[in-house]
């Protein structure tokens, strides 16, 4: 049996051979001298899974006595527990962010996407704008079709049916070609023009983070990308790769990627910032999501609790991987219940970037069961927003 010792104004430590001897060749704790120190979701772990007796003087202390000694300043105690357990009983190695030398560093590679200049041409048109439903209808079938057909804006008759000759366009699509092609929009009540920015106010006061939303949709529509509502799928967009075409080939196709737009002010609760993800992975798509308007001073020192490693190939064997290996992951320990903002993701990020690390995502359930997504940084061409591929990963 294991034996640790613990002193609430020492810290917790090992100091008998056979227990330092085992805690070494397994990578727990920090060795000084003949005796290892303990963190304490190291020692919670082994005084519940490897059998270790914790003696606070000659008193014998369990899980939840060692632990009341932390929780009061570590509010999160629990849930950092839960993460480094879950590591842990996968035979992998994982430490305590504060106790791992970071030189040995990875190369992050951001994913790239590609990026074209769109190819319309200016719009000698009129549409007509419904201001209480926000969308515009145009007329004119031979260009309605034309902008469907071509460059996928709107809905032309009846979704997926060859019906009716009219094209609607919803708010987003209405702004983008008002404001860089040319379109005369007109108000159905009153008969009088709109400007781009007038339609932007008007639907920003009856729709929260109607800004945000614009912002993202004109990048991506701006570098040659169709971006199309992602209702069904729980996000904002479903996106499509440049030259992507309704009628194209004869039949429908379907968006491999959505994104999420998250305004740096907005937070949301895990469980639903999951769901969402969880929805795009289920139908085989790749979940983008977006920070707009972000500023250097808009970053934050968010809590991140460990440094984690996984498994390498070594002459046809998977072995684990230790301190001697370059960390992989940046683990951040969350549960369901606990709320996150635009600004923590991305401040997490650029910090992991910084260290040579992916942002790894240990979401705690309410029946501590864990759940893990890996944040890696997307690099669209030109772009001054941050986006990000988030990815449910099984250790």
């Amino acid at each position: 049996m294991m034996e640790i010792r613990f002193d609430p104004k020492k810290g917790i430590w090992a100091e008998e051979e056979e227990t330092v001897d085992k805690l070494r060749k397994n990578y727990f704790g920090t060795p000084k001298g003949k005796k290892i120190w303990l963190e304490i979701e190291e020692s919670l772990y082994l005084i519940t899974f490897q059998n270790a007796s914790c003696w606070l003087g000659k008193k014998q202390i369990g899980f939840n006595e060692l632990a009341s000694h932390f929780a009061k300043k570590d509010k999160r105690l629990f849930i950092k527990y839960n993460a480094y357990r879950d590591w842990r009983d996968r035979g992998l190695v994982v430490k305590s962010i504060g106790l791992v030398e970071t030189g040995k560093k990875r190369k992050v590679k951001w994913r790239r996407y590609p990026a074209e200049t769109s190819k319309i041409k200016k719009l000698r048109a009129r549409v007509y704008w419904y201001p209480d439903s926000l969308f515009s209808v145009l007329e004119d079938e031979t260009l309605g079709k034309k902008l469907f057909n071509d460059y996928w804006f709107g809905q032309f008759g009846i979704y997926k049916q060859e019906r009716g000759t009219l094209l609607k366009l919803n708010f987003l699509e209405t702004i983008f070609l008002a404001k860089h092609f040319g379109l005369k929009v007109v108000n159905v009540e009153n008969g009088k023009e709109m400007k781009s920015s007038q339609i932007l106010e008007q639907v920003t006061k009856e729709r929260e983070y109607t800004k945000s939303l614009y912002k993202v949709y004109e990048e991506w529509r701006l570098k040659g990308y169709v971006v199309k509502t992602g209702f069904k799928f729980g996000s904002h967009f479903r996106i499509y790769f440049p030259s992507a075409s309704p009628a194209k080939e004869g039949k429908w196709i379907h968006s491999k990627h959505v994104l999420h737009v998250f305004p740096k002010e907005q937070k949301l609760l895990i469980s639903e910032w999951a769901r969402a993800v969880r929805v795009a992975h289920g139908v085989k798509k790749t979940f983008l999501l977006s920070v707009p308007e972000l500023e250097k001073k808009d970053y934050v020192d968010y809590p991140s609790d460990f440094i984690a490693y996984r498994r390498k190939k070594v002459g046809g064997n998977w072995i684990r991987e230790t301190l001697e290996d370059k960390a992989r992951y940046l683990l951040v320990a969350v549960s369901e219940d606990e709320h996150i903002g635009g600004v923590e993701l991305a401040s997490l990020l650029t910090k992991a970037e910084r260290m040579g690390l992916n942002v790894l995502l240990s979401i705690t359930d309410r029946e501590t069961s864990i759940t893990y997504y890996v944040l890696n940084k997307v690099k669209l061409p030109g772009s001054k927003y941050e986006y990000y591929e988030i990815e449910w990963m099984k250790p």
